[in-house]
C-alpha cells in the first residue's frame, strides 16, 4: 500500500463509516445479528494549528465528495470528558468488506488527495495505523426512535471488555438474547441502540468493544438511571462474563449514510 498522511476532522475527531454487505441472520458464533457482520475501521486523528477555525469547512467539504466504493456510512466522535483513554479523536469507517477498504486507501481519488492536502493544517490521521473491527449490530437501531438528530448529532458511549476465565464470544452471545428480551420487556423511553465489535489486530487489549448509542447525554443518562434502578439482574449475567473498563464518552455526528449498502 503506498503511504498517505490524510487530512480530516470534526473536533477533536473520531470518523465512522462501517461496513455493507448486510446481513440478517439471527445468530452465529457471535450473534446475535440483526445486521453484520461489519468490517469497520478506527482511525487516530490529531488537530492541526487551524483545526478551529477550519473544522467545520472541512467536513463541508468531505461531504461534498464522491464515496469511495463499498462505504456504507461515516461519522465523527469527539472526546468528551475527563479521565479519557484517548487525547485523539477517530475516524470509523464501515465498508462492505477488506478489500473495498485497501482499494479506497491505496488508490483514493485526485478529489480526495486535493481536500487532503488543502486541509492538512486542520487535522491528520495515521492511515496506515488503522484498527479494523468486525462490528454486529444485534438490534434494529430504529427499535427506539431515531438516535440521529437533524443535524447529525448522537451521544456515544465505549467500554472496552475482556473476557473472564472460561468465558467467550458464545457466552457474550447468549447474554446479548437475553438483554433484546430484556429491552423487549422494559422498552426504552429515549432512542437507544447498541452494538458489539471483535478486534481483527493484533496486540488489542480489549477482547471486545460495547457501543451505546443515544440521541444525547441527557438521555443516555436517564437511560443509565433507569438500567442502575431495573437492570441489576441482567447487569450481573454481564459481569459474570467479562469485564470493562469505565467507558469513553464521545460527542458525535454522522456525516454519510448510505442506507441501501
Amino acid at each position: 500500500m503506498r503511504s498517505f498522511k490524510y487530512t480530516l476532522s470534526v473536533f477533536t475527531l473520531f470518523f465512522v463509516v462501517s461496513c455493507a454487505q448486510e446481513q440478517s441472520s439471527v445468530s452465529s458464533e457471535s450473534g446475535p445479528i440483526y445486521k453484520g457482520p461489519f468490517y469497520n475501521e478506527f482511525l487516530a486523528c490529531s488537530a492541526g494549528p487551524k483545526f478551529e477555525d477550519g473544522i467545520q469547512e472541512m467536513l463541508s467539504e468531505w461531504q461534498k465528495l464522491q464515496p469511495a466504493e463499498g462505504l456504507s456510512w461515516a461519522g465523527v466522535y469527539a472526546p468528551v470528558g475527563e479521565n479519557h483513554r484517548f487525547s485523539n479523536g477517530w475516524w470509523e469507517l464501515e465498508w462492505d468488506s477488506k478489500e473495498s477498504s485497501d482499494n479506497a486507501f491505496s488508490n483514493p481519488s485526485p478529489e480526495f488527495l486535493a481536500w487532503s492536502e488543502k486541509y492538512a493544517d486542520v487535522m491528520t490521521c495515521d492511515i496506515e495505523g488503522r484498527f479494523p473491527w468486525t462490528f454486529y449490530l444485534p438490534r434494529d437501531p430504529g427499535s427506539f426512535g431515531e438516535v440521529m438528530g437533524e443535524n447529525g448529532y448522537f451521544a456515544s458511549e465505549f467500554l472496552a471488555c475482556n473476557f473472564k476465565d472460561g468465558k467467550a464470544s458464545q457466552d457474550l452471545r447468549a447474554a446479548v438474547v437475553q438483554f433484546n428480551e430484556y429491552l423487549d420487556m422494559n422498552g426504552s423511553e429515549n432512542p437507544y441502540f447498541f452494538g458489539v465489535y471483535y478486534p481483527e489486530f493484533e496486540g488489542a487489549e480489549a477482547d471486545f468493544l460495547w457501543g451505546n448509542w443515544h440521541a444525547s447525554f441527557e438521555s443516555m443518562k436517564a437511560g443509565n438511571a433507569d438500567w442502575e434502578e431495573n437492570g441489576k439482574a441482567m447487569q450481573a449475567k454481564f459481569d459474570e462474563i467479562s469485564t470493562c473498563i469505565s467507558p469513553d464518552y464521545y460527542d458525535s455526528y454522522e456525516l454519510f449514510n448510505n442506507p441501501s449498502s
